[in-house]
């Protein structure tokens, strides 16, 4: 038969060389680690018919009071904030979801943004801004849950507060 050729399988040498010393590397860095001990954490919903769901944590890290109200996230989640700067503007990013645009207060100072959050699970934040701003340039808007503001460079200090659009 002519022009037949058996075909390399692409694994074959694959494995030889990449794994040859894997077990020592593993041995290295289990020495590396020391006696640190692996923790587990989780926690197990049981719900039997006509009963309220019971949770059961396990787990080897340490063991804290068991308070149903702090066993529970808070329905107050810390936004995300990012502060972007150029040569003219400071821009503020922070993310609200399933926050109603007229649940938001801003107020700002030429160091400082204040957002307050109203509603059922109330948040204040206090952003410190990276240089002086113009609170009076202040430009606000609110759309699939991020708020943006944005400032001008300036020096004046007088606190403002700011009309979300």
């Amino acid at each position: 038969m002519v022009g037949i050729r058996k075909r390399k399988d692409f694994f074959e040498d694959f494995g030889s060389e990449l794994f040859d010393n894997l077990e020592e590397m593993i041995e290295a860095l289990l020495e590396e680690m020391g006696d640190s001990v692996p923790f587990v954490y989780g926690f197990s919903i049981i719900h039997r018919p006509g009963e309220d769901p019971e949770l059961r944590e396990f787990g080897n890290v340490p063991e804290y009071p068991q308070q149903e109200e702090n066993f529970f996230p808070s329905e107050t989640k810390e936004p995300l904030i990012d502060i972007f700067e150029n040569e003219n503007m400071v821009h503020v990013l922070a993310e609200f979801p399933e926050i109603e645009k007229e649940d938001i207060l801003l107020h700002a100072t030429g160091q400082h943004l204040e957002i307050k959050v109203l509603g059922l699970s109330e948040y204040t934040e206090d952003v410190d801004l990276p240089v002086r701003v113009d609170p009076k340039s202040a430009k606000a808007s609110y759309k699939n849950g991020v708020l943006e503001v944005t400032f001008r460079r300036c020096s004046e200090e007088s606190p403002v507060e700011i009309e979300i659009n």
